[in-house]
């Protein structure tokens, strides 16, 4: 009941808030916007009124007045909105369609703003009127002008359109605030999508509080402490794997040393045979061991030796190493590499991150036809390595996946491999505070590796 009730409190004071701003805003705009028209209208007028009047002027001094008066009374027939008067020194009407001169006074700039009569059928109407005044030495008055009605019934229409769009964004207002309303009684399912997210997908995730309402923030406040503490407790048992790997190492290394010493002093063709077997599989748990210790340390971020260094150049001398590679197993090998590309760095990892993928990319290609690898190094605003291959692919869901520990896919089983390779490459990364990104190649998987520049 708390919840609804401030949720209710919430929606009414969004409603009274977004229509008060609204319509402020929108009268403020709607006023520079009637302004600006109605300043826009005047100029043009004048404008208009102005070219009429120089030129009647220039007609009177270069024809005389006759001509003058025959020039108003031809255009004042043919000219509706336009506002013709010329009078003598007497003020009397010499020519024209006004029948008398404004009482008005003008502005400084020779304009005059009047009322005239005009007769439409049987019906007598007034109209606003502008024109520019103009008096001769002669004593000769002129007077061009238009009939600027419409302008003031578009100001009209502009000034209902307001009042309209008040009313509008009132209700529009109302309604935006309803469907807040209801949106925020959704809040806590949001919150506990984000949760449900969190667990299926990065437990170092976290709820960003200000997607959630102030009532659920405790909420996810706790629920973070409680992800921080998982992911602590996660570290830790890396740590521990850490430390009984570092343990098992040297008896597993004690224990092959034996076997082929063994080995070579039994003379035993089978068990000969069954001793290489087990010196085998010992080989494979301390490379497994090695590899766990490695990501140990490299996830520790102990490692901090990191320079200056041409990641191009090490590009390029990993296509030179890998070339034999892909011709052996018949894969087309391209690269495309800037080799001016600098970041801060560690050669013998960052080697290290390229050979595993560019392994997992042979192992995953070597069942296709027509099998590619491309190499790239991009220069950009940021540097970016792109290893490309048409192999198997990985479906989107499991993009995050793959560079877990000992995460092995479904259909990728019966494939050779331990689950540490990408791994490996993560922590190595991490290291460098590069980003790695899988991107579908349709067919195959496009691994994004982005480094800051140097």
């Amino acid at each position: 009941m708390k919840i609804l009730k401030y949720l209710n409190a919430l929606t009414a004071k969004t409603f009274i808030i977004f229509s008060i701003f609204s319509i402020i805003i929108f009268i403020i705009v709607s006023l520079l916007i009637y302004n600006f028209t109605l300043k826009v209208i005047v100029n043009e007028n004048n404008r208009v009124i102005s070219i009429e009047h120089s030129f009647l002027k220039n007609t009177y001094k270069n024809y005389g007045l006759n001509r003058l008066i025959n020039v108003i009374k031809l255009r004042a027939q043919n000219q509706n909105a336009a506002i013709y008067l010329i009078t003598d020194v007497y003020k009397n009407k010499l020519s024209g369609n006004l029948n008398q001169w404004p009482e008005d006074l003008p502005d400084k700039q020779g304009y005059v703003t009047f009322s005239i009569s005009r007769t439409l059928g049987s019906e007598i109407i007034t109209h606003t009127a502008r024109a520019k005044l103009f008096e001769f030495r002669d004593g000769t008055r002129l007077l061009v002008g238009r009939d600027i009605q419409p302008e003031i019934l578009i100001s009209k229409a502009l000034i209902n359109l307001m009042i309209f769009m008040v009313i509008f964004i009132t209700v529009f207002g109302f309604i935006i605030s309803l469907l807040f309303g209801r949106y925020s009684l959704n809040k806590i399912n949001i919150l506990n999508r984000e949760i449900q997210n969190i667990t299926d997908n990065d437990l170092k995730g976290k709820i960003k509080s200000n997607k959630i309402n102030k009532e659920y923030r405790q909420i996810a406040y706790n629920v973070n402490r409680m992800l921080t503490r998982i992911e602590e407790l996660i570290e830790n048992s890396k740590n521990i794997s850490g430390n009984i790997a570092h343990d098992l190492k040297k008896p597993l290394t004690l224990m092959k040393n034996n076997l082929e010493t063994a080995s070579i002093n039994i003379k035993n063709l089978k068990a000969k045979k069954h001793i290489s077997l087990a010196i085998e599989e010992t080989d494979k748990l301390i490379k497994i061991f090695t590899e766990i210790l490695n990501i140990a340390s490299f996830e520790s971020e102990k490692h901090h030796d990191l320079k200056k260094i041409n990641i191009g150049e090490i590009i390029n001398k990993v296509y030179s190493l890998y070339e034999p590679v892909m011709e052996e197993n018949n894969i087309t090998f391209s690269k495309s590499i800037d080799t001016n590309s600098y970041i801060l760095g560690n050669r013998t990892l960052l080697t290290q991150a390229f050979i595993n993928i560019l392994d997992n990319s042979i192992k995953y290609t070597k069942n296709k036809k027509n099998k590619n690898i491309i190499l790239q190094c991009i220069n950009n605003h940021k540097i970016i390595i792109k290893i490309m291959d048409n192999g198997d692919g990985i479906e989107q869901k499991n993009h995050s996946k793959v560079f877990d520990r000992f995460v092995r896919l479904e259909k990728h089983r019966n494939t050779k491999g331990n689950g540490l390779g990408l791994s490996l490459v993560k922590a190595i990364l991490k290291i460098h505070k590069a980003n790695i990104k899988l991107e579908d190649n349709k067919p195959g998987l496009i691994f994004n590796i982005i480094f800051n520049k140097y």
